[in-house]
């Protein structure tokens, strides 16, 4: 072998040993986040983002359910996979406050649906509430009372019915919905108060769910996502108006400038002033942003586009 050839030849060996020692690497770094683009972790391997929300007891935790994995993103950084078990997180509603679980629903890892399922350890791992139906229902909307954390409604994707608990689960009644919902929020002072959007506007109920009444403002409206921050501001995703917030519940409404997306859940951290957001573009990717100056300027937390 020629002098040249045989440098040829260590060289090439060199660098293959190193593209084994930092695919490696890579590797074990990326092996909870589940990245799709190793060089960067913001590209997070999601189907469908379908709920956020913020840890009570550490602010600094931004829950994030979708469509096959259960993650957190802390201080804004890159998501990491949580949950010991795949599961799809159709509805997911944080704690209201400290001491309360995280609930949930959607469908197992083994099929089928889960009912109501609740976690107290940030997510890794979940149990049953109640099923409340055979087959158990799937709740694409729920909410959870924050004066009253016993108080919980959802609606079933199939359209079975729009369910309420006011016993933590142990009991339900069957409520008759306004429309087909996909999206539900209940006023964090006022626990009879309930907003539920629909393909055809939003609607409120002064008591408990049993009657409602369409707002004027978004009648006829698409409406992808509803939430409440602690101090009572409502907020709203829509097709025709996109982002926008109410702080006297519902009757007048401030658009709040977002990236060009098309907004499906929401979040608030209404003590250190930070929004957040997920949902998808034009070109369909899944991305959750946040904003620390009411819109001004957003924050990518992750994306399933490879950046």
């Amino acid at each position: 072998m020629t002098v040249q050839k045989r440098q040829l030849s260590i060289i090439i060996g060199t660098v293959t040993i190193a593209a084994v020692v930092i695919g490696i690497a890579l590797s074990s770094q990326n092996q909870m986040t589940k990245t799709e683009d190793s060089t960067n972790p913001r590209t997070v391997f999601w189907r469908h983002i379908h709920g956020l929300g913020i840890d009570p007891s550490d602010r600094s935790i931004l829950y994030i359910a979708t469509h096959g994995d259960f993650y957190q993103s802390v201080n804004g950084g890159p998501p990491i996979k949580v949950d010991e078990k795949r599961a799809d997180y159709m509805a997911f509603n944080a704690p209201p406050s400290a001491g309360i679980p995280l609930y949930a629903s959607g469908h197992p890892g083994t099929g089928g649906n889960t009912g109501l399922i609740k976690s107290t350890d940030g997510g890794k791992t979940w149990q049953t509430v109640a099923t409340i139906l055979e087959p158990p229902v799937d709740f694409h909307a729920m909410a959870v009372s924050k004066s009253d954390p016993n108080i919980i409604i959802g609606f079933d994707s199939a359209g079975r019915g729009l369910f309420k608990t006011t016993d933590g689960g142990k009991n339900w009644q069957t409520l008759t919905p306004p429309e087909y919902i996909s999206a539900l929020a209940i006023s964090p002072t006022y626990a009879n108060v309930m907003f539920a959007g629909t393909g055809k506007g939003i609607f409120v109920s002064n008591d408990g769910g049993n009657s409602w009444t369409h707002l004027e403002q978004y009648r006829g409206l698409l409406v992808f996502a509803i939430a409440f921050d602690e101090n009572g501001t409502l907020y709203a995703s829509t097709g025709e108006f996109g982002l926008a917030s109410s702080s006297d519940l519902g009757q007048n409404w401030q658009k709040i400038n977002t990236p060009k997306l098309t907004i499906t859940s929401i979040a608030v951290d209404s003590q250190n002033k930070i929004l957040y957001i997920a949902g998808y573009p034009p070109e369909g990717f899944q991305e959750a942003y946040s904003s620390r100056d009411d819109g001004k300027t957003w924050d990518l937390i992750a994306t399933n586009k490879e950046l």
